[in-house]
C-alpha cells in the first residue's frame, strides 16, 4: 500500500503536467509605419501603446494551441492556431506597440481591450466579443457581430459596425464618422464633424456634436429607433426631417403634417445654410435640440 500510494500520485500529475499553459514572450523590431497583426479565436487580448520601437507579445496558450509567426522588417504577424478538434481553452495576450504603426486585430469570442496607443491605423474585428479602443488613431475600423464597441479615440476617421451590440463613440472624435447597426443602441459623441452617418433599425441613436464644419453632412436613418441630435446653436446647415408615423420635436423651424394620412416632416435653414443635415425615421420619434 506504501509503494501504491507514491505510485498513484505521479500517475494523477502527468495529466495536470500535460495539461499546462504555454508561456509567450516575443519581441521584434518593426520599422516605422509598419503592420503588426494578431489573429486569435477565445481568450482575451489586451492592446497597449509604449515608447519603443520594438513590438511586445506576451500571455498565456491553453495546451494545444501553437503560435505561428511571421516577421520582417515592417511587417509582424502573429497567429494562434487550435487543433483541428475542440478545445475548450484559449490565449491570454498582451501585445505592447509602438507609434505610427498599423494595427491589424482579428478575433472570434475573445474580448479585444485597446488603449493607450498612437498608431496610424487601427482595424480591430471580432465576432461574439466586446470591443474597447482608446487612443489616437489616423484612421480606424471597428467591427463586431454581437458584441459591444466603445470608442474612446481620437482620429479624424472612425467607422464602427455591429449587429446586435452597443456602440459608443467619443473621447475626441472627429471628422469623418459612420456608425452601422441592427438592434444595438449608437451613442456618438463629437467634436468638430465633416460627415456623420448612423443608420439602425430597432436600436435608439444618441447623437451630440460640438460643431459642423462648412458643408458637412449629417445623414440619420432608423425604422424603429428614436433619434436625439444635439448641436450648437451656431450650426450652419439645411435640417430635414422625416417620420411615417414618429414624432418630430425640433428647437428650429415649423413641423409639418399631412392633412390625409400619417406622416410629418420638417425643413428648416440653420444659420447661412452651408452644411446638410437629413434625418429619416420610419416610426421612431426624432428629437433636435440646438444647446450649446
Amino acid at each position: 500500500m506504501r509503494t501504491l500510494f507514491p505510485l498513484c500520485a505521479a500517475l494523477l500529475l502527468v495529466p495536470a503536467m500535460a495539461l499546462a499553459d504555454t508561456r509567450v514572450d516575443e519581441r521584434h523590431n518593426v520599422a516605422a509605419g509598419g503592420r503588426i497583426e494578431l489573429s486569435n479565436v477565445a481568450g482575451k487580448v489586451t492592446v497597449r501603446g509604449w515608447d519603443r520601437n520594438d513590438v511586445q507579445l506576451t500571455g498565456t496558450l491553453s495546451d494545444g494551441l501553437q503560435l505561428r509567426q511571421e516577421k520582417s522588417a515592417n511587417r509582424v504577424r502573429w497567429e494562434i492556431e487550435y487543433p483541428r478538434r475542440g478545445n475548450n481553452g484559449g490565449a491570454t495576450l498582451t501585445l505592447n506597440v509602438p507609434r505610427s504603426v498599423e494595427l491589424l486585430l482579428s478575433t472570434v469570442s475573445a474580448d479585444q481591450d485597446i488603449s493607450g496607443v498612437d498608431v496610424r491605423r487601427l482595424q480591430a474585428d471580432t465576432v461574439s466579443g466586446n470591443l474597447a479602443a482608446a487612443g489616437r488613431s489616423g484612421d480606424s475600423v471597428l467591427n463586431t457581430v454581437s458584441g459591444n464597441v466603445t470608442a474612446r479615440l481620437q482620429t479624424p476617421r472612425l467607422d464602427v459596425n455591429t449587429v446586435s451590440g452597443r456602440i459608443e463613440a467619443g473621447g475626441g472624435v472627429s471628422g469623418e464618422i459612420g456608425a452601422q447597426t441592427v438592434s444595438g443602441r449608437v451613442g456618438v459623441d463629437a467634436g468638430r464633424i465633416q460627415r456623420l452617418v448612423v443608420e439602425t433599425v430597432s436600436g435608439g441613436i444618441d447623437l451630440s456634436a460640438t460643431a459642423l464644419a462648412p458643408g458637412g453632412r449629417i445623414n440619420v436613418e432608423s425604422v424603429s429607433a428614436s433619434v436625439s441630435l444635439r448641436l450648437p446653436r451656431t450650426v450652419s446647415a439645411q435640417l430635414s426631417v422625416n417620420s411615417f408615423s414618429g414624432s418630430i420635436n425640433s428647437d428650429a423651424g415649423k413641423v409639418e403634417r399631412p392633412r390625409y394620412g400619417p406622416g410629418s416632416s420638417l425643413d428648416a435653414r440653420l444659420g447661412s445654410g452651408d452644411g446638410d443635415i437629413r434625418v429619416q425615421s420610419h416610426s421612431g420619434s426624432v428629437q433636435v435640440r440646438l444647446d450649446r
